[in-house]
């Protein structure tokens, strides 16, 4: 399958994927801000907005992974620099255990390598239930308040919520247990040979503290990115912070 996109810029390609419950508008900042420095691709992943794609039978983290390949053929290139946020960052990792000719280099943002704890696997098929009963938006009283730093801005509040209408529910059940059933990245982090940025929001509230410095500490030579001012969703909180952080990554 090849995926919907919004694209600006030349030169080499830029593939931003987006996390979970939203779609490629996550990215919106950087492909305006990044355009003179790359090819920025901001993709929807299968099932929501310029992908659409039934979510029955369910898919999993390496579906994302072939569907993204599927794409970068069609855009004419061999290789791109990968950019994956939270559920992206999974993506990510899937891809790079299929694809690892195609990245030239990795951008890691607010996402880990650890497989999901019980606890979690279980709060993944309950949201999986709501987001299936009730849509997309019925995620954002529990959702929202992690996902954003504390202070975020109203605007801020506005774009994330107008993602979470447009995911269909269906896709958000099948993302849920598809990052529930996802593959233990861990092992892989010591061999990963391409240059390595994570990005973590200072103000992160949804994942552990630490976890982007393990997450860096076990990539070699990764480089670590803390954006002040935001949370888990920091491109859109602090997006000329993260925009600093991957054009001096890029330049690099």
């Amino acid at each position: 399958m090849e995926l919907g996109y919004d694209e600006a810029g030349d030169g080499r390609v830029l593939l931003l994927v987006s996390g979970f419950p939203v779609d490629r508008r996550i990215w919106a900042h950087q492909l305006t801000g990044l355009s003179d420095l790359r090819r920025v691709v901001a993709v929807d992943l299968r099932g929501r907005g310029k992908s659409p794609a039934s979510a029955k039978g369910g898919w999993t983290m390496d579906t994302h992974a072939d569907d993204l390949a599927e794409t970068i053929s069609s855009l004419g290139v061999d290789a791109v620099d990968l950019g994956g946020i939270s559920m992206g960052g999974y993506i990510a990792f899937a891809f790079l255990r299929r694809y690892p000719e195609m990245i030239r280099s990795l951008i890691l943002v607010s996402t880990r390598a650890t497989p999901d704890p019980p606890e979690y696997k279980t709060g993944r098929v309950t949201t999986a239930e709501r987001a299936r009963r009730y849509g997309t938006r019925a995620l954002a009283g529990s959702m929202l308040p992690n996902l954003l730093a504390e202070g975020a801005a109203e605007s801020v509040e506005e774009e994330v919520l107008a993602m979470f209408d447009a995911v269909p529910g269906e896709t958000s059940a099948a993302d849920s247990l598809a990052m529930k059933d996802r593959e233990d990245s861990t092992p892989m982090l010591g061999s990963v040979a391409v240059p390595t940025l994570v990005i973590e929001g200072a103000g992160e509230r949804l994942l552990p503290p630490g976890t982007a410095k393990a997450l860096a500490d076990a990539i070699p030579e990764a480089r670590l990115a803390s954006i002040p001012n935001a949370g888990h969703f920091a491109p859109v909180e602090n997006p000329d912070a993260v925009n600093e952080a991957i054009r001096g990554f890029l330049a690099g």
